[in-house]
């Protein structure tokens, strides 16, 4: 490859960078149990896939212990934030988490089929049967078919945490 060919190639990431980061986006925490330990870490990269059956997608580092826990469960879960949980978010998105301990002092329950770990205050949360986990380029998408879900018990009060050019936000109410 020559050097002009590697000059494009790091002026596209750079600047695929900068453009990727004004998609508004929802933030959330992936959670899974591994082991008794409760895992969970912050993704603004999940989406539905499809309402019939109900699936979701998320993209997780594939050299994460996220990932590794994920590849050691059948189920995970996603709560998505509302916007006073923006705390939340910045503790369990700085990197170096610890594996165990993570969700201490977090409000949770288990969810209804595998017990893995939900947001109390999420605004949505979602319990999923991994289907699929497919390597793409340095992540995985992990796809999961919904097996049940619910919202917190203000999430019709609630505004959801947006990640957009690197820092918080969130929209007007419903």
């Amino acid at each position: 490859m020559s050097a002009m060919d590697r000059t494009h190639e790091d002026s596209l990431t750079e600047r695929y960078r900068e453009l990727s980061d004004d998609i508004a986006a929802a933030v959330a925490l992936v959670s899974a149990k591994r082991g008794n330990a409760l895992h969970a870490i912050t993704v603004d990269s999940f989406l539905d896939v499809s309402y019939d059956p109900p699936t979701m997608a998320v993209s997780i580092y594939g050299g994460s212990r996220m990932m590794e826990t994920l590849e050691t469960s059948d189920h995970y879960a996603i709560s998505v934030l509302n916007s006073s949980q923006r705390d939340v978010s910045e503790r369990l998105g700085a990197p170096g988490q610890p594996l165990y301990g993570a969700l201490k002092g977090i409000d949770t329950f288990p969810a209804p089929h595998s017990g893995q770990p939900v947001l109390t205050d999420a605004i949505a949360w979602f319990e999923l049967r991994t289907t699929e986990v497919l390597e793409v380029a340095t992540h995985s998408l992990v796809v999961g078919e919904v097996v049940s879900l619910g919202a917190g018990a203000d999430s019709n009060k609630s505004k959801p945490l947006l990640r957009w050019r690197k820092g918080y936000g969130t929209i007007g109410p419903r």
